[in-house]
């Protein structure tokens, strides 16, 4: 079971999603009369505010780089409360393939994202929150193509669950002052198993028996009916109908059984 190699990049995606949503935030700076001094857009970068502290301890003037933002994808769990029943099956087919693809339920995961904002001014912080949190009432859906093999894309809701205010000191308190907004966010997210191809169902053949079921018994078909598209090689693009035929089939151990099955106008009167 293990060892089927796959890769449908879906915790990837999620990353990159939950970063474009933060990534055209501006702050502005103006004179008390209103006038337009500076607009600044604020970088993002994935890093955590360990990192980020770390780099400001070793130099402070280079590494300060404020207003700027951090996130990082801090764990998943997983959340059974959503799951459904794990052995049903999604099939699905592509036009000009002769083949089907299956695939089992999805496993319901959250993931923990931590968005990390830094500034040496205030009310540079307060701009970025509040151009953050009115989206989030309580949670901001994004799109994610899940299984791209199979164009199959999903509504995904960002949760903004919590939001702390630190005042960060580094070293000399004059020069390395950072102040750090940490906006905690879950997303609802799904994780897929392999999907897996199959020949397309193109004949179908159904026995109808009378008398005994064990097939032990030796007992042939009374009736059989048989469904075929016509023609054969068609795909689902293709114009195609179905051939019927239906009858008493050959008993193989039965010299004397003669074949009786006989095509059938489709679709019937």
């Amino acid at each position: 079971m293990f060892g089927t190699t796959f890769y449908h990049g879906t915790t990837r995606k999620l990353i990159i999603a939950f970063g474009s949503v933060f990534n055209n935030i501006h702050v502005q700076r103006k004179e008390s009369d209103g006038t337009l001094i500076k607009d600044i857009r604020v970088p993002l970068a994935y890093e955590s505010r360990k990192k980020y502290l770390a780099r400001l301890i070793q130099d402070s003037v280079k590494n300060k780089q404020v207003p700027r933002m951090g996130f990082v994808l801090t764990g998943i769990e997983a959340d059974f409360s959503r799951a459904g029943n794990q052995m049903q099956q999604h099939r699905f087919n592509k036009s000009g393939e002769d083949k089907a693809y299956t695939l089992l339920s999805p496993i319901p995961y959250n993931f923990n994202f931590t968005l990390d904002v830094y500034v040496d001014l205030m009310d540079d912080g307060l701009q970025i929150i509040e151009q953050i949190v009115p989206y989030f009432q309580p949670d901001f859906n994004v799109v994610i193509e899940e299984v791209p093999a199979l164009d199959m894309k999903r509504d995904i809701p960002i949760e903004l669950t919590g939001v702390t205010l630190t005042d960060e000191h580094e070293g000399d308190f004059a020069d390395q002052r950072i102040v750090n907004w940490q906006l905690d966010f879950l997303i609802r997210g799904w994780i897929y198993p392999p999907v897996r191809e199959q020949g397309v169902i193109k004949s179908v053949t159904t026995n109808y028996m009378v008398g005994s079921l064990d097939p032990t018994d030796g007992e042939a078909p009374v009736e059989q009916v048989n469904l075929t598209v016509d023609p054969f090689n068609s795909d689902a693009t293709d114009n195609w109908t179905v051939a019927l035929e239906a009858g008493h089939p050959d008993d193989p151990n039965d010299d004397n059984d003669v074949d009786t099955m006989a095509p059938v106008k489709w679709p019937l009167d």
